[in-house]
């Protein structure tokens, strides 16, 4: 069984690179036979090149109607690829790279089946482009949370659609002793509650709820809090909106991005995802609570998936940073020892990578079955 996956982003890519990742290793540790296309300037490609440069392809997949003529010479890379490997399944990840796939199988007439595993909280439109792309042109689909399955309009699509739940590399991402280095280089004191995210700034991320909730807290214990977010480092206009208006610059650190976010993570007494847009299941929460840091989330999406609330972290309403509020005022009585402990368990029980890898290698078993 050859397989070849596809991804659209040009950087980092976030989760997508990190799902990526553990299947294209998982596979080949498995003895799939697999390989990568996606954009020559990808972390994703970078790093898997690495160690797999004969694996790994150049290949970008533009996805707006004015890059049409871009798609059609991309489509033909593709094919190139696809006749020359032999490839049995491509498994897509965007609707810009599916539709780059959807062409190279049509003008081609090609003999490949196509995955599609949805990252995002979007609705699938019911028009004809998107019932050609979900309906002809995808053959499984894999849905990351309960969420976005529920939200599947067309029983057709459902009928072809699996929930797998991403899965984290527990032997990576295990508690550790919290990093001297960086409790001095933050200026962590004994007393303060140190709130770590590692999804990024972005303001869909909803970390400025955190930030306004704090804000409002009495004066000795706003100073307690600190929040410390991994990302690359927000405009100047979002931080004056979002940080410095609510007299809250003392208490954020904005870290920048980070490949190994382990140390950072381990200062964290609490972990927190808030989005209010595009978020599924965050492996960013799964890392944090995979290192035994109870974690706050917002009732977006899938995200409360995650959670057994007041067990392994806490829900809130979506934006609502008065709700965050109540909570942090009664923060100083938690036992972070006994959350923690609970968390761990959690992540150890369901967030592996065995599952998730078995479930996705099915899915291909299955579509090379029938």
């Amino acid at each position: 069984m050859n397989i070849l996956y596809t991804n659209f982003h040009l950087g980092n890519g976030g989760g997508h690179t990190t799902y990526l990742s553990y299947l294209f290793n998982g596979a080949l540790s498995n003895g799939i036979n697999v390989f990568m296309a996606a954009p020559g300037v990808s972390r994703l490609n970078k790093d898997l090149r690495k160690d797999s440069p004969d694996r790994v392809f150049d290949i970008e997949f533009p996805g707006k109607p004015k890059e049409l003529l871009n798609m059609l010479r991309n489509a033909k890379k593709l094919k190139n690829i696809i006749v020359e490997k032999q490839i049995d399944i491509v498994h897509v990840n965007g609707t810009p790279d599916h539709k780059v796939v959807m062409f190279c199988k049509w003008f081609y007439r090609l003999d490949f089946s196509i995955i599609r595993t949805k990252h995002d909280s979007f609705v699938i439109k019911e028009n004809w482009f998107a019932n050609k792309l979900y309906g002809k042109y995808t053959d499984r689909m894999i849905t990351v949370s309960h969420y976005q399955f529920n939200h599947v309009i067309t029983e057709q699509l459902r009928n072809k659609t699996s929930v797998i739940h991403n899965g984290v590399d527990l032997d990576y991402y295990q508690p550790r002793e919290k990093s001297t280095n960086l409790i001095k280089q933050f200026d962590i004191q004994d007393k303060d509650i140190v709130f770590v995210s590692v999804a990024g700034t972005a303001l869909h991320k909803g970390w400025q709820f955190l930030v306004e909730a704090a804000s409002k807290l009495d004066d000795e214990l706003r100073h307690k809090i600190k929040i410390i977010i991994v990302g690359n480092a927000p405009k100047d206009e979002i931080v004056e909106r979002y940080v410095n208006q609510f007299n809250m610059a003392d208490n954020i650190v904005f870290t920048g991005f980070m490949n190994d976010v382990r140390e950072v993570i381990s200062i964290a007494d609490i972990g927190f995802v808030l989005s209010i847009g595009v978020e599924t299941i965050s492996f960013a929460c799964r890392e944090m609570m995979a290192m035994g840091k109870p974690t706050l989330v917002s009732d977006y999406a899938g995200l409360s998936e995650n959670i057994d609330d007041n067990k392994d972290g806490w829900i809130f309403k979506q934006g609502s940073a008065e709700q965050i509020q109540a909570f942090l005022q009664q923060v100083e009585e938690l036992n972070l020892n006994r959350l923690s402990d609970s968390t761990q368990k959690k992540a150890n029980g369901e967030f592996g990578l065995e599952s998730f890898l078995n479930k996705t290698i099915a899915s291909y078993q299955g579509l090379r079955c029938n």
